[in-house]
Parts: structure tokens; sequence; C-alpha cells
């Protein structure tokens, strides 16, 4: 990686203003407000798989990589009482901020017993789930993509951000690449998780319109809801 500061040129999000683009999206939206809800997402693909399936305008493509600017993020919990049985079924107690859950049993994730390690099937991992949840701008799109980390992909994940906050980075303040490798848990199955890899670091006035591209899409990207799809199947998770 090349340590010169990068300028998105290329980036059509970066081409319009945050009027231009709310007009887009009146247009294109019938005059409706964009729901995080209607975003295109990408999930880590089941049994180790090591392809993204990504939605484009021409239908699903398969990618070895994503690579963008992590726009904003959020960190997710959900708890369901019931076996996964492949419908997108709510959870029963889920957060939205990591932080505190609503419904059974509620309260302050932290000191919740579903949250922690032990609690699990037969013992192991969480019975909560933990998730953070991406919204990834690429070079050709001006809407983030969706992209649910779940348990197994957390550790590295927040290791990368971490990385980034120790040198003063802000994660919108480099172009990102996710990549999936195979991993297997202790019982031998085999799952996919997710790789962040630093591409390159953006110049200043670069990150200034960023952040100001990320709070015109704040309001819709808070209201993103924790989702059954997006964490099962899930093999491999272990503390």
């Amino acid at each position: 990686m090349s340590t010169e500061l990068m300028k998105l040129d290329n980036f059509a999000a970066l081409q319009m203003s945050a009027t231009d683009l709310k007009e887009v999206l009146q247009e294109n939206l019938g005059g409706q407000q964009l729901s995080a809800f209607e975003l295109d997402r990408v999930k880590i693909p089941s049994g180790g798989g090591t392809v993204w399936e990504v939605p484009t305008l021409e239908g699903n493509e398969d990618a070895k990589s994503i690579e963008g600017v992590v726009i904003y993020f959020k960190d997710q919990n959900g708890y369901w009482k019931e076996n996964y049985d492949g419908q997108n079924n709510p959870p029963d107690c889920a957060s939205t901020d990591g932080r505190i859950g609503i419904g059974v049993p509620g309260g302050e994730c932290a000191k919740c017993p579903l949250n922690q390690w032990g609690s699990g099937k037969d013992g192991k991992g969480k019975a909560c789930k933990n998730m953070r949840t991406l919204f990834i701008i690429r070079e050709g799109d001006v809407l983030p993509l969706v992209l649910t980390l779940p348990p197994t992909s957390l550790k590295e994940a927040r290791k990368y951000f971490l990385r980034l906050a120790s040198k003063a980075v802000p994660y919108y303040g480099v172009v990102t690449e996710i990549t999936l490798e195979k991993d297997k848990n202790e019982g031998g199955i085999t799952y996919s998780k997710a790789k962040l890899t630093l591409k390159s670091r953006l110049d200043a006035e670069t990150v200034k319109k960023l952040k100001a591209f990320q709070e015109s899409l704040k309001p819709a990207l808070e209201a993103v809801k924790v989702e059954a799809e997006s964490y099962f199947p899930e093999e491999g998770e272990s503390e």
C-alpha cells in the first residue's frame, strides 16, 4: 500500500451535492423518504464460501472482494429464543446500538446473562448474537451497500477499526477491502469470515466531504434493524 494520500475523484457519491442527491432520491422514490431497508445487502456465505454475491443493476454478481469506504457502522445485538427455521423472523430481543435491548428480556446488554460467554447452545458462545453492520460506499454507487458481520467476523473487524483509531484515522478516511476466508470451529464445521484490509488513505478534503455525506445519510442508516438473515447461518462462534 502506498503511503501517499488518495483523492476519490472517481467516486460517484462525491460528485453530487447533498441537494442533488436528495432530488434524485425524491424522483426515483416518488417523493417518499429513503428507507434503509431498501438498500442492497450482501451476506457472509455459508459453508466456508470465499466469494461474495453482490447485487447490481444487471443482477447478482460474484466478487472476490468488496472495496469501498465504510461510510457508517452500527453495533447491534439480537436474541432469538427459537432455533433458526430459515425464515427472517424478528428477534425476541434486539439492540440497535449494542447497548440497550428492547424486547424479552430487554435491558442493559452488558449486564444481560444472555450476552455472556457460555450462555449459547451447548454452553458455547453467546445466546445473544453480537453483530456489526457496515454501510459501504463503492466507486460507482451513491448509496451504500449493507453488510452485517456476524460474531465470527467481529474480532478481526474490531482490531481493524482500532488500528485505524491508533493512527488517528477515521474509518471513513480510508478505502477498505473486504475479503472472505475459510475457517473451522472446534467441532470441525467450516464457516466463512470477513477480513478487512486497508487499501489506501484519503486526503483531508475527501475525508471532509465523506463526513458531510455521512451526516446526510445518517438518519436513514440509523433505522436499520437486526435481521435473522444477517446472522444465520453462523457456524463458528467462539470466545
